[in-house]
């Protein structure tokens, strides 16, 4: 028990932050060699052996077509984590490139992105992409053409402000002074200095993005019926649930899981950065410190 709150608690420790990324890890690593991890195909039909419960053969059951469900779950971990990660990808390059724009110009571009920005972010995003998703019909491409459109604006917002706080800085009036160009300045001095929040927004936006997509699926606006992925999974077993608690269980858990390891990441990602950062300030003001 104090193993598990130590796991979970809010300024972990060294053991308990290798014990998160071990466990992120492991699971990555089980998605990622999902051909031969899982003992069966995905899409391996038995229908004499259909709701077979959880044994020897079959580490998690069947589902209703006789589908090794353990195996699924790991190829069905391989759709998802990939397209949220090309989501968060394709966010982050889109915002950051607008917010590099609207903060270092200012000026209309930077009062039309951001009355833009805020017009999307009074509406819910999910349902944005649920209305995108349902006129564009099924497919991946739309899932991930949805979810994109919704979620770039964060990734502009914060980087923005950050160009914005980081312009008015010496070093950028120093680069600027010795006329070095615009596309230089934003690409030398300002970006480096604002990876390390970027990359705990990436963190956190990866749990969002795979809840919204595994939600789209479950809903029936994402992928295929059929298709290995956590969401449909939940959706295809929703006949089953009190019969076959374990068809719901197995994908929720997963989501779950993953989910919560992700964001444990981006707790010790921003913990990293916030200390050292402080160690930086920590030694500027030793050096800096007159000498008595």
């Amino acid at each position: 028990m104090a193993r598990s709150r130590r796991l979970f608690q809010t300024r972990p420790d060294a053991k308990s932050r290798e014990t998160r990324v071990g466990l992120l890890a492991l699971l990555i690593l089980l998605i990622v060699l999902a051909p031969l991890a899982a003992p069966y195909p995905p899409d391996q039909i038995d229908i004499l052996n259909r709701l077979a419960p959880p044994g020897w053969q079959h580490f998690l059951g069947t589902d209703q077509m006789g589908r090794d469900v353990f195996s699924r779950l790991l190829y069905a971990g391989r759709l998802t984590t990939g397209a949220a990660l090309l989501v968060v990808l394709a966010s982050a390059l889109t915002g950051t490139l607008l917010g590099c724009i609207a903060g270092y110009l200012g000026g209309w571009p930077d009062q039309l992105l951001m009355r833009f920005c805020e017009g999307l972010s009074v509406l819910p995003a999910l349902a944005i992409a649920m209305i995108i998703a349902g006129v564009m019909g099924l497919g991946l491409a739309v899932v991930l053409l949805a979810l994109t459109a919704v979620h770039w604006t964060e990734y502009a917002r914060l980087v923005r402000n950050m160009i914005l706080v980081e312009r008015a800085k010496l070093y950028v009036q120093a680069a600027e002074a010795l006329g070095s160009s615009r596309k230089r300045i934003v690409h030398r001095h300002l970006l480096p200095n604002i990876t390390a929040p970027l990359l705990t927004m990436a963190a956190y936006s990866l749990s969002w993005v795979i809840l919204a997509f595994a939600g789209l699926s479950f809903l029936g606006l994402g992928v295929e019926p059929g298709t290995a992925e956590w969401g449909r999974m939940i959706a295809d077993a929703r006949n089953h649930m009190r019969s076959h608690p374990h068809l719901v269980l197995a994908p929720g858990l997963t989501i779950t899981a993953f989910v919560m390891l992700v964001n444990l990441l981006g707790d010790g990602i921003g913990d990293r950065m916030r200390a050292r950062h402080t160690n930086l300030l920590t030694l500027r003001k030793t050096i800096l410190k007159p000498r008595s």
